[in-house]
């Protein structure tokens, strides 16, 4: 029997943001790891060949090309919206032929000195692939040097500015078994401690500061019984303490002592993490935790040890949510509480974790790549003016951290919808894929507050209806209803409902910014964008 074709790409396009991106470059090798610098236009990239690349980037000028391309589209488009020519005005990015951001077709061919983007050096680092590489976080030195890690059993630490190695140790001879390999890496940020994890569940620590005595610091024996999948600092509690995932449990330990706790078998993988914020504080022991069934999980140090799950936002019910990471963005109340999470299925998923909800996607990819179905979105990282860089193994791309007028008016409707959207949406029975758990437990966001959640909703309910009514006579398109990505819509061979329909928006041609009706995929694009695979590529040997 083949494998049900999932519609969730269609269903993404109803939250689709107007965010586009700046930069695309393709790979001909495939991606397994790429970092941003925390302070510079800086990109690293780490293959499966064993390469890395170092490119740096004119940010101020992607965002002023990408613009300038993109309304002029927007203006050819709406000429020929007014003769007639098209029937709607398309502001969907997904769903548009053209691409007015920067694309490099092959990452090997990118100029030694670009205007917009060029190669600062790249190398044949390790003999094996490349797995993981990450920016050194020192306060004083941060940014400074890399660190890679490959199938070689080698972590090598080299300047970022010239790519020149300065230190390495062969992990070889600390393994308990030697078929043993490495998988990812962490650095603290405060003390010259460089951790990585193997896929025997083990925890290795190097001082990064003398790396070439090939010397182990410490040793975590069996933090897990399979594969290190992540491992996360924290700072506020100690330098010597980490949360690390591996199969189906959380961890916390001292790499001094072992492990501290670990928690209960979630009977699903756990891939990813992140705390909500970089905020170094003890209150700030909130840990979000991706999984392999499509859902995030919340949980909370303070709450009950890290021993289980609080609650769950479902994301997407038919991809693994690969890779997860804060917004790092305090400009907002909505963005200072949302994380960025990707997907087996190439979809870009921003979760608000406090209102347990999808409020906005992006599509990484919906088209069949160079190397598998679909390119699925296994990194993710924010560049030093917090714009999002996706990746999967075909395509890496950075995305503006501007939206156009037309998006910001649309979300201040949306974010009115929401005090009632619970309403219109609220789906009971088996088969419902509802965005909040079923759980009685509720995250309490503030660890000394025990409030009941109820009243904060009843409270912001009230808030938001008073703000959407002293908004409504400036919005003249109908109350759009929160469509909730996780239920996924059935595609039809004809039309869509009446219904949804009334939803979608006519713009008048004189109007300066136009409320359009969205096109709708016809049934051939519709296949084409379900035909691909799920799951979470392995590469034997790599």
């Amino acid at each position: 029997m083949g494998k049900k074709k999932s519609n969730s790409s269609n269903a993404a396009q109803i939250l689709e943001s107007s965010v586009s991106p700046i930069l695309e470059i393709n790979y001909n090798d495939p991606l397994f790891t790429a970092a941003s610098h925390p302070t510079k236009p800086i990109l690293l990239s780490g293959l499966a060949t064993g390469h890395v690349y170092c490119n740096s980037y004119d940010a101020e000028k992607l965002e002023e090309l990408t613009q300038s391309k993109r309304e002029g589209y927007a203006t050819l488009e709406k000429q020929a919206y007014t003769q007639g020519k098209i029937p709607h005005i398309n502001k969907s990015v997904s769903q548009l032929k053209k691409k007015w951001w920067t694309i490099v077709q092959d990452n090997i061919e990118i100029p030694n000195d670009g205007d917009l983007i060029k190669t600062n050096w790249k190398t044949k680092r390790h003999k094996g692939s490349c797995r993981h590489a990450i920016f050194e976080p020192l306060e004083n030195s941060v940014g400074d040097f890399i660190y890679t890690c490959g199938t070689d059993n080698i972590i090598k630490k080299a300047s970022t500015e010239t790519g020149k190695v300065v230190g390495k140790v062969d992990v070889l001879s600390d393994y308990s078994n030697k078929k043993d390999l490495l998988t990812k890496l962490c650095h603290s940020v405060t003390h010259p401690f460089l951790l990585s994890g193997t896929e025997d569940g083990h925890v290795l620590v190097y001082d990064s500061a003398n790396l070439n005595s090939n010397k182990l610091k410490f040793k975590v024996e069996s933090a897990h019984d399979d594969s290190i999948n992540h491992i996360l600092a924290m700072p506020a509690v100690s330098a010597y303490h980490y949360l690390t995932l591996g199969s189906t449990t959380l961890a916390h330990i001292d790499i001094r002592k072992g492990i501290i706790t670990q928690s209960d078998d979630q009977e699903d993988e756990l891939l990813a993490m992140c705390f909500p914020s970089d905020e170094v504080s003890q209150s700030n022991d909130t840990v979000l935790v991706s999984h392999g069934e499509g859902l995030i999980t919340i949980w909370k140090n303070s709450k009950n040890k890290l021993m289980d799950q609080l609650s769950s936002v479902k994301v997407n019910k038919s991809a693994s949510i690969d890779t997860i990471i804060s917004t790092m963005n305090a400009d907002n109340e909505d963005m200072a509480n949302s994380v960025w999470c990707g997907d087996s299925e190439g979809l870009l998923h921003r979760i608000n974790y406090k209102r347990g909800r999808v409020v906005e996607t992006r599509l990484h990819s919906v088209a069949k790549g160079k190397h598998g179905a679909v390119d699925e979105v296994g990194i993710l990282d924010i560049d030093f003016d917090y714009r999002l860089v996706s990746a999967g193994m075909d395509t890496l791309k950075i995305w503006s951290n501007t939206q156009d007028e037309e998006q910001n008016d649309e979300d201040v409707d949306d974010d009115n919808d929401d005090s009632d959207g619970d309403d219109s949406e609220s789906v009971s029975g088996e088969d419902s894929w509802s965005d909040i758990s079923s759980s009685n437990e509720e995250l309490d966001t503030n660890p000394d507050d025990d409030s009941d959640k109820d009243d904060v909703d009843v409270e912001d309910d009230l808030q938001l209806r008073k703000k959407r009514d002293d908004i409504s006579q400036l919005i003249s398109k109908p109350k759009r209803k929160t469509i909730d990505i996780n239920k996924l819509t059935k595609a039809t061979k004809d039309t869509q409902p009446e219904d949804e329909e009334e939803d979608q928006e006519v713009p008048e041609p004189s109007q300066k910014k136009q409320k359009v009706k969205e096109k709708k995929l016809t049934t051939k694009q519709l296949r084409n964008m379900q035909k691909h695979e799920h799951g979470i590529r392995k590469f034997e040997g790599l």
